[in-house]
């Protein structure tokens, strides 16, 4: 039958006078002077004079020493027990000192585990992450509120390392669910984007939005519509960014397009007789366009700051040949006040916008406001409906009374629009 302690230890048990005795004087070195009682039992004792007991064995072929506790913690009896028991679990075939390392290795571990938390916590790091990549470009602004209101909700308080393929595409499915694909493939690549980032800094070892296919899904006609609160919102929030303000409004009031505003020239403009023609160079359909001029566009075109020898209405700052550039930086702040002037009046879910959802805002209104569908073409300039097939050689009729009136209806209820939205939010 196998022994489960081998035999005491051949040395005759030393008192603890005769181990002061042993330590009065600190060694030259280390030392590692054997007590008796139990095989393997030390005191260890260093040329600074510190003594404390321990336990030499061997595991596994390799000589180790398990360290019990300092002779100031541990009286000698304390410390002969404690010897007695951990023999006994390694003749049994137990490794203290290599549990006790495993525990060491597995606490510091978790220290680490929570460092790493706190230091690559998901959010924290998107944060450095747009301070890094994307500070400079005019998309900031939809990057972040895409990863924040699309991505974040799923890994929040997450670890960067902790996020897996499963979170991702919950974040996908959540859109997908809601027929919402072009948005759930933008946040695929931004998530791509993100963590190939996190890879190239040696943060994650993969990229978990990767391999996820493009998601495809069948063309759809842009059907974005603002509301009345938007356009009200809008055209508050634009007020901040001068020139830049009155480049907003009169893409509302008139429906044009964003280049056919942001170039066109005082020439073109016949304030007495209160028209705008765009020349057929300037406009997309290769037809000259006249826009009637209401009140209210008149009173921006006044706040319109004029400049000698310059014919733009919008030159660009050190070039006035040509017009103004950095649309989408202005449009980011505007939709920024925009959204915070639309949370306060209970409008908390606000789909991204273009300015050239303001053509398809007032075609519809125009509708809305009883005006029939050809007419709303012909404001916005679309000549499709009315001349295609033979009636591009037949239909003349340039509807410029039809036009008159129903710009004038659309800048009366902006107008109204704007004023009920600042009387909402004062």
């Amino acid at each position: 039958m196998k022994r489960l302690f081998m035999a005491g230890s051949r040395l005759k048990p030393l008192t603890v006078k005769e181990i002061e005795k042993l330590t009065a004087v600190p060694p030259p070195c280390i030392k590692h002077r054997y007590l008796g009682g139990v095989p393997g039992f030390v005191l260890v004792h260093t040329p600074a004079g510190h003594t404390s007991y321990g336990l030499v064995y061997r595991a596994n072929g390799q000589r180790k020493k398990l360290t019990l506790g300092t002779t100031k913690r541990l009286t000698l009896g304390d410390a002969r027990k404690l010897a007695t028991r951990f023999r006994y679990e390694i003749e049994a075939g137990g490794d203290p000192h290599g549990e006790k390392l495993n525990q060491r290795q597995l606490a510091a571990k978790l220290r680490q585990d929570e460092i790493d938390k706190v230091r690559l916590d998901v959010e924290r790091m998107w944060e450095t992450y747009m301070q890094q990549v994307a500070s400079q470009l005019r998309t900031r602004a939809e990057k972040d509120r895409v990863f924040r209101k699309y991505i974040l909700p799923h890994v929040h308080g997450l670890c960067v390392t902790e996020i897996t393929k499963n979170h991702a595409l919950a974040a996908l499915d959540a859109l997908i669910s809601r027929e919402r694909r072009p948005m759930a493939d933008k946040v695929r690549q931004e998530g791509a984007a993100f963590f190939q980032w996190l890879i190239e800094r040696d943060h994650v070892e993969k990229n978990v939005f990767a391999r996820i296919r493009k998601i495809r899904s069948a063309k759809v006609i842009r059907k974005r519509v603002l509301s009345d609160k938007e356009v009200g919102a809008i055209w508050r929030a634009s007020e901040a960014e001068g020139h830049w303000s009155c480049w907003i409004k009169l893409l509302i009031l008139t429906g044009g397009r964003n280049m056919e505003v942001r170039g066109a020239r005082w020439s073109e403009f016949d304030l007495e007789a209160r028209l705008w023609t765009i020349p057929a160079e300037r406009y997309k359909n290769g037809y000259a366009h006249t826009v009637y001029l209401t009140d209210a566009m008149l009173a921006v075109l006044d706040a319109v700051p004029r400049f000698n020898n310059v014919d733009l209405l919008f030159p660009a700052a050190g070039n006035a040949t040509r017009p103004m550039s950095g649309d989408q930086k202005v449009k980011g702040r505007i939709d920024r006040r925009a959204r915070e002037m639309l949370v306060k009046t209970g409008v908390n879910e606000v789909d991204n916008w273009c300015v050239h959802d303001f053509r398809r805002t007032i075609a519809t209104g125009l509708q809305r406001l009883g005006f029939r569908p050809d007419i709303a073409d012909q404001v916005i300039g679309h000549v499709g409906s009315t001349r295609s097939g033979a009636g591009a050689h037949y239909l003349h009729h340039g509807y410029d009374e039809e036009k008159k009136v129903a710009l004038e209806a659309w800048s009366e209820h902006v107008m109204g629009v704007v004023s009920s939205s600042a009387c909402a939010s004062t």
